[in-house]
């Protein structure tokens, strides 16, 4: 643990695809949220299918949680992009969880808009980490994971980049932050970032403090 680092309990638990299913459970209470279903895209193969984390038919919802190889894997990016035109093209809006996000609270304002609550949002805590508390969560980004973006191609990269964009200011600064501890920790950039620059740009990034009150390994763990 870092010196003078506030002794803090590790949460239980993390984002994962499961704990996602739960969390739009809390969120859209109302959703009737199948998982797991398959859709059919070519009428003479029936072979060929999409299968999604998360619809709600109600809501009209598709949600994937995108693990490393959405952002790895040249032929899933590809997938992505013809899934999301299938599910739009059919009415759907299509939602992503990427594997590095944590539920901060403008986190969640930003991907639930008008269905978040400060209840909600609480209970939603308490079920992913086992806290009452938002600044005891697991911070967003990398922590021990070897699924860095060091390995990710340049299209992941640029998906990443530009999601970025359109989530709150706060959520760069703890992404940064976790990127800058874990290289400081094994000293050896290229593991983390790789060799892409735009990131190395990114980790240069003056971190605000008060973005990233949360739970770090490199800085919280015995």
């Amino acid at each position: 643990m870092a010196r003078n680092a506030e002794v803090m309990k590790a949460p239980s638990g993390e984002m994962t695809e499961k704990n996602l299913v739960e969390v739009l459970k809390i969120f859209f209470p109302s959703g009737n949220w199948e998982v797991q279903k398959r859709f059919s895209y070519d009428p003479e193969n029936k072979r060929k299918f999409y299968r999604v984390d998360a619809i709600s038919e109600k809501q009209k919802i598709v949600w994937e949680y995108d693990g490393p190889n959405h952002y790895n894997d040249t032929w899933k990016l590809q997938r992505d992009i013809d899934r999301d035109t299938y599910f739009k093209d059919m009415g759907y809006t299509v939602k992503r969880w990427p594997y590095f996000y944590q539920l901060t609270k403008e986190v969640a304002k930003n991907i639930f808009d008008k269905e978040f609550s400060e209840e909600k949002y609480l209970t939603a805590i308490k079920l992913v980490y086992g806290v009452d508390s938002e600044n005891h969560i697991l911070s967003p980004g990398w922590h021990t994971t070897k699924f860095t973006p060091g390995s990710w191609i340049e299209r992941g990269v640029e998906r990443f980049l530009d999601r970025l964009e359109i989530m709150p200011e706060s959520l760069k600064h703890q992404l940064a932050f976790s990127l800058q501890l874990y290289i400081k920790s094994i000293g050896d950039s290229f593991l983390i970032i790789g060799d892409h620059k735009k990131l190395h740009e990114l980790i240069k990034l003056r971190i605000d403090k008060n973005c990233v009150n949360y739970y770090f390994t490199q800085i919280h763990s015995d």
